[in-house]
């Protein structure tokens, strides 16, 4: 299955979360043909002030199921650290499965596509960056959808002076 992945993180050093995070994936099987560049966005849907994210969108192959690649990426979430006290608590990484080809999938757990992507800037806009050319469930193209997000809710991270 070809699909894209979210990853995020917003406590401690969030760069060296996010790059863990790639290593991991990589050395539990799934093969990443595509990083975004690191976005950096407010905390959204909070009732307390949280460190700002970084966000990075990421292509996968994987031959397992949507159900394994989630055990995958909680795994991983699990060996960095990531605590669970309520939603929307702050994180060291979290990884949520966007697409998986055609697949879709709706258990409490688990939902793919999913649900909240369109409206996340966070999402769209590393994701438009590897895949300027995927359309989305809704049956929008990304940059569309990129277009008619606001754009002064998200900085481009410059890791390297080249960027």
């Amino acid at each position: 299955m070809r699909g894209y992945l979210s990853l995020g993180s917003n406590l401690g050093d969030r760069i060296k979360h996010l790059k863990t995070a790639l290593e991991k994936l990589r050395h539990r099987g799934v093969g990443i043909t595509a990083v975004s560049r690191v976005y950096e966005t407010r905390a959204v849907e909070v009732d307390e002030p949280q460190q700002h994210y970084y966000n990075l969108a990421v292509a996968v192959e994987y031959e397992g199921t949507p159900r394994e690649l989630l055990g995958i990426c909680r795994g991983v979430e699990d060996d960095l650290g990531r605590e669970r006290p309520y939603h929307h608590a702050p994180r060291t990484i979290d990884i949520d499965i966007l697409m998986l080809d055609e697949v879709r999938v709706s258990a409490p757990d688990l939902v793919i596509p999913h649900p909240g992507m369109e409206r996340r800037t966070f999402v769209i806009f590393p994701l438009s960056e590897i895949a300027p050319g995927v359309v989305l469930p809704s049956g929008k193209g990304i940059i569309e959808v990129k277009n008619s997000l606001p754009q002064d809710e998200i900085v481009r991270v410059r890791i390297f002076d080249d960027e």
